[in-house]
């Protein structure tokens, strides 16, 4: 297959790949990186010269966070929770949504034109504050101790997933019922074809590739949505809050994943005094992001437009078309052959 032979395809997917062995292999084999650093870094001549959190020069190499610990191996731990968690929430979006979309395609007309209704309606509302108002409630509850953090992470997954699900699988229905307009779908149900049998044998075929395109695109928007609702406090796992200060509490939030949103939103009070504790999570989602992108930009490329790279050893071909083929009119095009099954 032309896909796995192209570097530019192996070439974000392999920088992720590798993110991702890193997040699993780096914490297992050196777990001592991840724990608190010293209280303060004293000079040569014995006097304190830093106290967390330290700066890039103080501690390579992105610095660290208020309690001392190593920012960049803390990104790189919470990595797995960040962009497993988006696959899982892209991959739940797709199999709902393209459910959703073939029930929608075969709906009545004014079924349809109701559902489509309530659903504009809601896509004036932005997906960060529904996930906010939805999650809110969960994430008071995982403070006080009612459920653990793994729990609250996988109903977070699920919550984040259906919201999108109605818009996304308008969408595809919407495609569908275009699709459906074709003439040989339409003599396909003069000879008793059956709605599983075009499911099978006609939008499947023609809708698997545009899966992959939208799967790549839903990871992506999904690490959007995290930023944002990162900034509201609502991060994958949850948030602990822990009381420090002696004359009043200070209010204090801690990750059990450390994923990026995460750390992000812990420190964003801090933006302005350490520029890099905000900074540095969002250039983790920014390269991330800008990878997923460049391989969805070459999936669509490459199965929807149908703009194959010629290889080495293959040399297009200038030869005229076989006039035979011209001439006879009941010849298909290449668009009708390709959706033709």
């Amino acid at each position: 297959m032309i896909i796995l032979r192209s570097f530019r395809f192996w070439l974000p997917l392999g920088f992720l790949l590798i993110l991702l062995s890193a997040s699993f292999i780096v914490p297992a084999l050196y777990p001592e990186l991840l724990e608190p650093g010293p209280s303060f870094l004293k000079d040569d001549a014995g006097r304190l010269i830093a106290d967390p959190p330290y700066s890039m020069e103080e501690m390579a190499p992105l610095g660290s966070d208020k309690l001392g610990r190593n920012l960049f191996y803390l990104l790189l731990s919470g990595a797995k929770y960040t962009l497993l968690s988006a696959i899982a929430i892209a991959l739940l979006r797709m199999v709902g949504g393209f459910l959703f979309g073939i029930i929608y395609a075969f709906l009545p007309d004014w079924t349809r034109q109701m559902i489509k209704g309530i659903g504009d309606t809601f896509n004036f509302i932005p997906l960060a504050i529904i996930a906010f108002v939805l999650l809110s409630p969960l994430q008071l509850a995982f403070e006080s101790g009612a459920m653990y953090s793994f729990q609250f992470l996988i109903i977070e997954i699920g919550v984040i997933a259906i919201i999108v699900i109605p818009s996304l699988g308008m969408y595809i229905g919407e495609e569908m019922r275009e699709y459906l307009k074709n003439n040989f779908i339409s003599v396909s149900r003069q000879i008793g074809a059956s709605r599983f049998y075009i499911i099978r044998r006609h939008l499947r075929p023609q809708f698997s590739r545009h899966a992959l395109v939208m799967f790549s695109e839903q990871i992506s928007q999904t690490l959007y949505l995290l930023i944002q609702i990162g900034v509201l406090h609502i991060c994958l796992g949850g948030l602990k809050i822990a009381n420090f200060g002696i004359t009043e509490p200070v209010p204090e939030y801690f990750s059990y994943t450390n994923e990026w949103a995460a750390t992000m939103s812990i420190n964003i009070q801090m933006v302005f005094l350490h520029t890099w504790l905000v900074l540095t999570p969002l250039a983790f989602f920014a390269v991330s992001i800008f990878s997923i992108n460049e391989l969805t930009r070459y999936l669509k490329e490459v199965l929807l437009e149908d703009t194959f790279p010629v290889t080495k050893d293959e040399k297009p071909s200038k030869q005229p078309e076989n006039p035979s083929y011209l001439e006879d009119p009941f010849s298909f095009t290449n668009r009708s052959k390709e959706e033709f099954h």
